[in-house]
């Protein structure tokens, strides 16, 4: 009984090896896919970063740091951050949408330099694509954890508990085997002592 036991617990180990495989297999798939687009999204975006944070400074000394604030205090635009899950292999990755409604000019053009107006409109332009990055870093980072959570159930299925059951099967038979071959030259006996008789 203990060995059938043991043979289906073996069926049902190997069974979840080879899911197990799979699912680690799509998720490493998925999580170069991500690794590529958050590389491009970043190189497109780094340049035009460094472009705005130079505007930016230039802007800010050329600006009474009171008078900068105040004129980026009480923005007109609204924007709003959508989140949405998407389910991969169990992993349950966060879908960022942005969506800006109305004009980022809040001031009046007389008190300002034109430079500020470049640095909101460049700053506007790359809000999208950072909050795009930012969805695709948390995903290679839940993607990472995930696979390396599937990776520990696969390598201690692989190699130990079936090589355990495995051993533990033998056991038994060979026990059994042993039982039988000893039942068989009690019956020889039997039969010889009746025999004699």
């Amino acid at each position: 009984m203990e060995l059938l036991r043991l043979r289906r617990r073996l069926e049902m180990a190997k069974r979840g090896h080879k899911l197990l495989k799979d699912k680690l297999d799509g998720l490493v798939q998925r999580f170069l896919k991500t690794i590529r687009e958050e590389h491009d999204i970043r190189e497109k975006l780094e340049p035009r970063i460094s472009k705005v944070l130079v505007n930016s400074v230039l802007v800010s000394s050329s600006m009474w740091a009171e008078s900068l604030e105040e004129t980026v205090m009480m923005p007109k635009q609204k924007t709003s951050l959508d989140l949405q899950t998407k389910n991969i292999m169990g992993v349950y990755i966060p879908e960022y949408s942005v969506k800006i409604e109305g004009d980022f000019h809040s001031f009046g053009m007389a008190a300002t330099p034109a430079e500020l107006d470049k640095v909101l409109s460049d700053f506007n332009e790359l809000l999208p694509d950072l909050i795009a990055l930012s969805s695709r870093v948390k995903a290679i980072e839940l993607l990472s954890k995930e696979i390396a959570e599937v990776r520990r159930r696969v390598n201690a299925l692989e190699h130990i508990l079936i090589p355990e059951l495995e051993s533990t099967q033998k056991f038994i038979r060979m026990k059994l085997s042993e039982m039988e071959r000893g039942y068989l030259t009690s019956l020889m006996k039997i039969k010889d002592i009746v025999r004699a008789r």
